[in-house]
């Protein structure tokens, strides 16, 4: 033995040293020898269900199943091809397998990339000596709208229902029935309502769970797959797309053990038809009168003729732009149009200090590996599984690692079986964290302060973007972390969002983090793009808004967004979209932006081009081209360089190589943002004393977020999803709430605000904190932004609506009625 951690051991006569209590089928891989599995997964607990790892191990009497015996210091293993008792044994154990599995190798969707088809061939006995009529089952057995069981081909590996034991935590699959009984089931009218549902039919090594979307589609060699990244969220999800005749069919997990490991959330793997929607820009559009397809120089010559000088631009941009997009458009703003009118924040810049902001996008003050191995994770203001669903799942390997997680919200999450919930009414959050260190012993709060002190700096504070809408509350989490010596990350929702803060789509922020205010940071900016650039900050998304409603914005830009689903008021972005004098749309889609747009360019989907995607921890992950882009469309960042040339000021980058040889320079350099020990970037100002909302009498607090399956454009032609895990618009009220207001659960209610009203069902539940009431933010029935003037929250007249009243029909963000 070389050391307490490393032991020496033989594989089939190779003699290697490794950490102890590494399993012997992990030692095997190193040495690039394949023991045939079906049950062992690398990211689950062994269970040695299957036996077919069989090895020998000399002295010992039986074989050992290689996927659950650790390796020991001097032991002598033989696999399959060093010992013949292996051999047979693995040999009878596939043969078992197959005495009642299908051989229906040609229709299964496995096919063609099956284990056990690739296993009975290598390892199998060549042929089988069962005569007898195989056992079979009613087929398939529908578990979700997603999922679908073939119980006949199911060899009881249980990787499917340690998934949901382990990871997912989602437990509505499991082992039913004993003996020669035994299959995997569901609790009778019950679904595979999980958000993660989708990673068994990926990890199953056989054909028994399938997906309700590709079954019967493709075969392997029909289809042709490129290395993507997700775009649904901020998570950097990496991704196997597959395309055949042109169309995707299929998203698949890719291994990444940095970021996503193996996992992909539902929304990420069926949400995929968006980018082959009907209504796909291929071309430019130009109204004269009515909108007319044009060339790009065509299009580009009528905005030039708008951004005369003098003229105001202003810049709305989306989660769906990748990091060259946002920089070229950072740049274009800048240098062309001469402003800091740009941001990517809909939901409103709130109070986030520059300086946090500065610090997110100056690097990784916080990643995946760090949230795993923490000793305490403090989450605030982040419903991580509708949010960020990779990040939920990180977040539960921590606490299945001993890690306690403390969760300050004001709606319950799905952490809630490994997490303690501090529920407070929205706004209030920065009481709470400014409470914890002179809490009451024994309190939560209390709780949450010792836990801190005993990490020792091994902490995570983790703060949703949404919780600028909470005076002082990113401060106050910034100021926790930084006296805990604990890392501290905001985290975004949306796929483009740290890219595009990165890249200074923001109003005080200019690339790398460098605050517009800063002279020396604003020099070295200048000094790369040789342009001297506006010193003052501009407006963010909601002034922007404002402006252009009051016909103070010359020309608008919209891109990768759309202001009537994403801004925190309805009625506003409405107001701008018809007022602003000019308005040109660069997105994939017309949307619902079209009949307000003067030009829409066509831009290439995240599978038709090259780029980058930086993920919330500052990660930036490439993207490759799977298929070409429909019609004439191209990236973004080639739209703003052809711009800039129509007008005679180029960027700088006619090419993607000569563009990230820019963003290197610029976004590589040294930033203004230091950092601080515990890398929680500059250690924000105390943040100002504040108190809760002031609600009305008999008025309750209203906040919402977005849920993972909505009405979001990007969910587009997923009506397999929809049907699945969509839920219809509700309201969530405490029941101390629900009995003072006669409100009864189930019943419809009618919420009233200042800027509107809308008729949901009730849900009453402890799971809301009291004062509040949760709604969706995009639910069919309701689009949340129809009752908000401009934040996430607002006070709320909730009372019952008469019984016979239908929910009233809301506005939808394309304005028409849903």
């Amino acid at each position: 033995m070389t050391s307490d951690a490393t032991v020496n051991v033989s594989i089939d006569g190779t003699l290697l040293t490794l950490p102890a209590g590494t399993l012997i089928i992990r030692a095997a891989e190193q040495l690039g020898i394949e023991i045939p599995r079906f049950c062992d997964h690398p990211l689950l607990a062994p269970v040695a269900a299957c036996r077919q790892c069989y090895v020998e191990v000399e002295g010992q009497r039986k074989l050992l199943t290689a996927c659950s015996t650790p390796v020991a210091d001097g032991m002598a293993i033989h696999t399959q091809f060093s010992s013949d008792q292996v051999r047979e044994a693995q040999e009878s154990v596939l043969e078992f397998l197959l005495i009642n599995h299908p051989l229906d190798c040609p229709v299964c969707d496995r096919g063609g990339e099956c284990p056990l088809q690739d296993q009975a061939l290598a390892f199998g006995p060549g042929e089988s000596r069962y005569t007898e009529a195989k056992r079979t089952y009613r087929k398939p057995l529908a578990l979700s709208p997603l999922v679908y069981l073939d119980r006949e081909r199911c060899v009881l590996c249980q990787r499917c229902t340690r998934f949901c034991d382990q990871i997912s935590g989602d437990r509505f699959i499991e082992v039913l029935d004993r003996g020669a009984s035994e299959q995997i089931g569901i609790a009778g009218g019950e679904d595979f309502a999980s958000p993660f549902s989708g990673n068994t039919i990926q990890i199953c090594p056989v054909g028994a769970l399938t997906a309700s979307t590709y079954r019967f589609a493709a075969r392997p060699f029909d289809v042709a797959s490129g290395e993507s990244v997700c775009t649904h969220c901020s998570a950097g999800c990496n991704l196997t797309v597959q395309v055949r005749r042109g169309e995707v069919v299929r998203n698949l997990a890719r291994d990444n053990l940095d970021v996503n490991e193996a996992w992909l959330c539902d929304k990420g793997r069926f949400a995929f038809a968006h980018v082959d929607a009907s209504d796909r820009l291929t071309t430019p559009m130009l109204r004269d009168p009515g909108l007319e397809p044009v060339s790009f120089d065509e299009a580009f010559r009528a905005i030039a003729a708008r951004l005369v000088p003098g003229a105001r631009a202003a810049f709305l941009a989306g989660g769906r732009l990748c990091d060259e997009d946002a920089y070229a458009m950072s740049k274009f703003a800048r240098v062309v149009c001469e402003t800091n009118d740009v941001d990517h924040r809909l939901a409103g810049a709130g109070d986030v200090p520059v300086a946090v902001e500065a610090a997110q996008a100056a690097g990784m003050p916080v990643t995946y590996a760090d949230v795993e191995h923490a000793k305490v994770v403090l989450v605030v203001g982040l419903d991580a599984e509708q949010e960020v669903p990779i990040l939920h799942l990180r977040i539960r390997k921590a606490a299945r690692r001993g890690a306690k997680v403390f969760v300050v919200a004001s709606r319950r999450t799905r952490l809630h079986d490994v997490a303690e919930h501090l529920l407070c009414r929205p706004g209030e959050e920065a009481l709470v964290l400014g409470s914890l260190w002179g809490a009451p012993k024994g309190s939560d709060p209390a709780r949450v302060a010792a836990a801190l002190r005993e990490a020792d700096g091994e902490a995570v504070v983790l703060a949703g973007a949404r919780l600028a809408n909470s005076p002082g509350a990113v401060a106050r989490a910034a100021e926790v972390a930084s006296e805990a010596e604990a890392s501290f990350a905001l985290v975004p929702r949306r796929a483009g969002d740290r890219g595009a803060l990165r890249a200074g789509l923001h109003p005080g922020l200019l690339p790398g983090g460098r605050p517009v205010a800063d002279a020396d940071a604003r020099a070295r900016v200048e000094v790369a793009w040789g342009r001297l650039l506006p010193a003052e900050p501009g407006l963010d998304a909601l002034a922007i808004l404002r402006a252009a409603a009051n016909r103070e914005i010359d020309v608008l830009f919209v891109a990768g967004c759309d202001p009537l689903r994403d801004a925190p008021d309805a009625a506003l972005a409405r107001r701008a979209l018809e007022n602003a004098p000019f308005t040109v749309v660069v997105d994939t889609q017309e949307g619902g932006l079209s009949p307000f747009a003067d030009v829409l360019l066509p831009a290439a989907s995240s599978i038709e081009r090259d780029g980058h995607l930086t993920d919330w921890e500052g990660r930036p992950q490439e993207l490759r081209r799977v298929r070409p882009a429909p019609g004439v469309a191209v990236p973004d960042w080639e739209i703003y360089a052809g711009l800039a040339g129509a007008m005679g000021r180029h960027l700088g980058f006619a090419s993607l190589e000569e563009l990230r040889e820019e963003m290197s320079a610029v976004l590589g350099g040294e930033t203004s943002a230091p950092e601080t020990a515990a890398g929680a970037g500059p250690a924000p100002s105390p943040a100002p004393a504040t108190s809760a909302p002031a609600a009305v009498e008999d008025e309750l607090i209203l906040f919402t977020y977005p849920l993972l399956v909505d009405e979001g454009r990007q969910l587009a032609g997923a009506d397999t999803l929809k049907r699945a895990l969509e839920e219809p618009a509700f309201v969530e009220v405490h029941p101390s709430d629900a009995e003072r207001l006669a409100i009864e659960a189930g019943a419809p209610v009618r919420l009233r605000t200042a800027a509107g009203e809308a008729v949901v069902p009730a849900r009453v539940t402890p799971l809301v904190a009291e004062g509040a009431a949760f709604v969706p933010w995009n639910q069919p029935g309701l689009a949340a932004n129809t009752l908000l003037s401009g934040a996430l929250t607002t006070s709320v007249a909730i009372e019952p609506a008469p019984a016979a009243a239908e929910p009233a029909p809301a506005a939808s963000r394309s304005g028409r009625t849903t």
